[in-house]
Parts: C-alpha cells; sequence; structure tokens
C-alpha cells in the first residue's frame, strides 16, 4: 500500500532527518511509529501526504510514486489527525465533518448521512453533537470528531500524529479503545506517530521503532517486546513510562501485551501435563486446557491492561488465558506470569513499593 525505498531527507542546514529509509505498509495495517523525541517519526509521516518533500529515494501509493499524483487528489485521499485538533470554531460539528465531503462535491444528503454514521461509531449521539460547537465538547470529544473529521470521504490513508497525547489518562485509554475498536470496522491503512511504547504496542498491528533517522526493528508488539534487536529496544521499552504515575500504578496499567507467551496448540496437537490454548489453523481460539480437561475459555484483548488482567484470572479462577488482536490470538499469558512480572518490577524498601 504505502512504500519508502531507499528515502533520505535533509533539511537546508545540513540536519540528516532520514536516512535510507525502507518500509512498506501493508493495505489495513496500522503501524506505529515510535522513537524518541527527533528520530524523524513525523518527519516520515509528513512525507506520506507530501508536507515534507523526501531529499532523495521514492515513496509510493499502490505502486504510484507520489510525486506522480496531483496533491490535492492525494490530500484528499489521506486522512490527517493532530494532537491539536483545530477545529473550526465558528463552525457546528456537522460542518466540519463536512469540509473534505463538500470540497469532493458530495451532495448534503450523502454527507449528513455520512457524518451521523461516524459519530455513531464513536459513540456520540448524532442529534446531540451534530449542531453543536467545538467550545461544547470536552477534550476526548473534540478529538473523537477530529478522528472521525479526517475520515469523512472515506479516505484510503489515515495519518495519526500522537493524536491523544495531550488528553488525561482516562480519555486516553478511552480513545485508544475507540480507534482499536473503529480500525476492526473500518480496516484502513493507518500510520499512527507516539512516543508511548504501551499505546504504540496496545495499537499497532506492527511497531516501527527508530532511532537517528533509521530503523532499529520493525515488529509485532509482541516480537518487538519478546526478542528485542539490541540493547537500544530494551532501553526504550524499558524507559518509556508515564512519570505522574506511582510505581504500582505505571506496572498495573501496562499492557498485558508486554508478557505474552506462546503456549498455544493447534487443534489435533494434545498434551495433557500442560496447560494451553487449543486454537484452530486459522489462529481462532477453540478453547483452553487443563491437566487433560478441556474447558470454555474468555480472552483477554492484548491492549487490556495488567491490573484489568488480573480481576479476570480472578474472577474465572483459571490459570491460563488466550490474547487476541481483533479476533486473532497472538499469545497466551497465565496468572503466574502476571505475578512474576509484577514482582520483578517492583521493591519493597521501608514499607514503600518502588520500581
Amino acid at each position: 500500500m504505502i512504500e519508502f525505498r531507499n528515502v533520505h531527507k535533509t533539511y537546508p542546514d545540513g540536519t540528516e532527518a532520514i536516512k535510507d529509509f525502507n518500509l512498506t505498509v501493508m493495505e489495513g495495517e496500522l503501524l506505529a511509529l515510535i522513537g524518541p523525541s527527533g528520530c524523524g517519526k513525523t518527519t516520515t509521516m509528513k512525507m506520506i501526504n507530501r508536507l515534507v518533500e523526501p531529499t532523495a529515494g521514492d515513496i509510493y501509493i499502490d505502486g504510484k510514486k507520489l510525486k506522480d499524483y496531483n496533491i490535492h487528489e492525494l490530500r484528499w485521499n489521506i486522512g490527517y489527525v493532530l494532537q491539536q485538533i483545530a477545529l473550526f470554531p465558528h463552525m457546528t460539528i456537522e460542518e466540519n465533518i463536512a469540509v473534505v465531503p463538500e470540497m469532493k462535491k458530495w451532495k448534503k444528503k450523502q454527507t449528513h448521512e455520512r457524518a451521523k454514521e461516524l459519530m455513531q461509531m464513536v459513540g456520540m449521539e448524532p442529534s446531540i453533537y451534530l449542531k453543536k460547537k467545538p467550545s461544547e465538547l470536552s477534550g476526548g470529544q473534540a478529538q473523537r470528531i477530529g478522528v472521525i473529521r479526517a475520515l469523512a470521504a472515506d479516505p484510503q490513508i489515515l495519518l495519526m500524529d500522537e493524536p491523544f497525547s495531550a488528553l488525561d489518562p482516562i480519555s486516553r485509554e478511552g480513545l485508544q479503545k475507540d480507534i482499536r475498536k473503529l480500525q476492526q470496522q473500518i480496516k484502513k491503512t493507518i500510520v499512527f506517530v507516539t512516543h508511548d511504547i504501551d499505546e504504540a504496542t496496545a495499537l499497532g498491528d506492527r511497531v516501527c521503532l527508530m532511532n537517528a533517522g533509521e530503523i532499529v526493528q520493525v515488529d509485532t508488539p509482541q516480537k518487538l517486546i519478546l526478542e528485542p534487536r539490541d540493547s537500544f529496544v530494551r532501553s526504550f521499552i524499558g524507559d518509556k513510562q508515564s512519570p505522574w504515575q506511582t510505581a504500582v500504578d505505571i506496572v498495573a496499567a501496562q499492557s498485558v501485551s508486554r508478557i505474552l507467551t506462546q503456549t498455544a496448540y493447534e487443534e489435533g496437537e494434545f498434551d495433557s501435563e500442560q496447560s494451553y490454548i487449543l486454537s484452530s489453523d486459522d489462529g481462532q481460539v477453540l478453547c483452553a486446557v487443563e491437566h487433560g480437561k478441556q474447558q470454555h475459555v474468555t480472552a483477554i484483548p492484548n491492549d487490556m491492561s495488567i491490573l484489568e488482567a488480573v480481576g479476570v484470572f480472578e474472577e474465572l479462577t483459571a490459570s491460563i488465558l488466550p490474547v487476541t488482536k481483533g479476533e486473532e490470538l497472538i499469545g497466551t499469558i497465565t496468572q503466574q506470569e502476571l505475578l512474576t512480572y509484577l514482582a520483578s518490577k517492583m521493591e519493597v524498601k521501608n514499607g514503600v513499593v518502588t520500581q
């Protein structure tokens, strides 16, 4: 879908922002771009809609070079969501959503129906919100409108540049869940820039970790966490935690994708000595097997927090549960692994829990 071939970007002051960049974003994939400040992730994303032009190399969409597209048509086909949503304050919510459809000469009825459909997808009742002004919305609601405004004209591609970083933790977590649910419905190709490793691993089908303008590792979240390529990856995964949280909250709020294992067997295999998850050959969860006995199982979504997962285990009295992304089995987790991970991250000194 989107392909970078030997792309470089050097700014007039000599800053080499992107170096020999090669990456393919697959159709319908949510790719998270992550890395320290100044690593080039936002520059990479902006090159997709030609807000930044590469110094060398080529970028392709659907096999066609970006420079061969009409720039206006290119941008109409790419939704863009920023940290600062910048809704037009004098317009209603419906008028804000309608901006690009109107540019594309959509009929008013079609635009109105599209606005209603998208509002319902993000849990905002159209009859209540469409006629409101941006000043009447909370930060989280405005951010939702920013997302659906970018989707209004049904673009192929959605670019999201740290869209939730200015929000409070509760609003941010809610929007992350909304995006994952929305992506399961719309299946757009999304490039999502973030500085938060937990956000990247919770949302991304794959995560591209960058440093100094280069790709360090591109992998599924579980492989990035379980098989870090080098010390930089290990350090980045370990260090990206929110300073406003206590040590207990930091660990408990992390997603379960940090501690996946792969104790899943395909249908037809059987080992009565172990506890594991039985799956079909297409990756669908069938049941759990514990000490030779098969039983119904509840799946844990990969973006569930460790604290929430502990509660699920307590409620179900299970020793092993599957972890899924959408409907696909991506790993398993045991109650013992949860407790071991929590213990490894915390230490008690003079009665105070530290990390």
